[in-house]
């Protein structure tokens, strides 16, 4: 089975989508930026007070502000001119603090540590091939969308909708010189966790490695992604693995190897979920 599988971030569960997501300790902050810096083979260090140095100027203007609305928006806007400067399919959140290099997954990854950071309730809510923030201010509800710098901040009840509904129908540019690409059967509108977010970078990093043939670390990748996220976009993904290693001119041993690796990603997942059930 050869193709590509699409990846925006993305890119499953159905949560309740009015569920919120409330800021954890601000300790946590530094915790995730490296665990998320970290999930990609290559991984180049950035600067160390480039961050943690942005962190305390949007800090230093937080009192500057009477709305938190108005809050929201200036991170976003100065986040995106720091850090979002090119946006890449392919790249990493390490590519991000050190290049400028982003995508959807990682773009909207950094503005919920940075909601977070300051105590602002948000909601990251995943689609298909799409994920998006949601963030709860006392001046109302705000839409973040991390690929559109120009207009990416939106705080118009209508347009929030209109947005919220033309992601929902899950629809996906793409180029299709060349490639085949594979598109998931199910339909999602889900609720994520900074955890999760985690173990959709991994997802991510498993989809790269898949479309360079790299069957050994897609394996690692979804090993790591199955363990922080259960979703049907993993099952899905897996058994579309498990058919391409069999469907490979692999080696007779290690593909034995990978079959045997993969399946117990699976065997494992089935178990969770069963856990999780009872």
């Amino acid at each position: 089975m050869k193709g590509w599988v699409l990846i925006c971030f993305l890119p499953v569960l159905a949560l309740a989508q009015d569920a919120q997501v409330m800021p954890t300790s601000s300790t946590s902050f530094e915790h995730y930026v490296f665990l998320y810096s970290t999930t990609g083979l290559k991984v180049s260090t950035a600067p160390a007070d480039a961050l943690p140095s942005f962190v305390e100027r949007l800090t230093s203007k937080r009192n500057d502000f009477r709305r938190d609305k108005d809050f929201v928006e200036y991170i976003f806007t100065k986040t995106h001119r720091r850090f979002l400067k090119n946006y890449i399919q392919y790249s990493s959140f390490s590519d991000l603090l050190n290049k400028g290099d982003y995508n959807c997954l990682t773009g909207t990854a950094l503005y919920a540590l940075l909601l977070d950071h300051f105590s602002i309730p948000y909601r990251i809510i995943e689609t298909n091939y799409h994920i998006f923030l949601m963030a709860e201010t006392s001046d109302g509800e705000v839409l973040l969308e991390a690929t559109d710098p120009a207009h990416g901040f939106t705080d118009s009840k209508a347009e929030i909708e209109k947005r919220i509904t033309t992601y929902r129908q899950n629809a996906t540019q793409k180029d299709t010189r060349n490639k085949r690409y594979y598109y998931f059967s199910f339909d999602l509108y889900n609720v994520v966790n900074l955890d999760e977010v985690l173990g959709l970078l991994y997802y991510n990093h498993a989809v790269i490695a898949y479309n360079n043939h790299e069957w050994v670390s897609t394996i690692d990748y979804l090993e790591k992604a199955s363990a922080l996220y259960q979703s049907p976009r993993l099952e899905e993904f897996s058994r579309i693995v498990l058919l391409s290693i069999e469907a490979s001119k692999l080696d007779a041993s290690l593909k034995e190897n990978c079959v045997k690796k993969i399946q117990s990603v699976r065997k494992r997942k089935m178990e969770m979920v069963a856990n999780v059930s009872y």
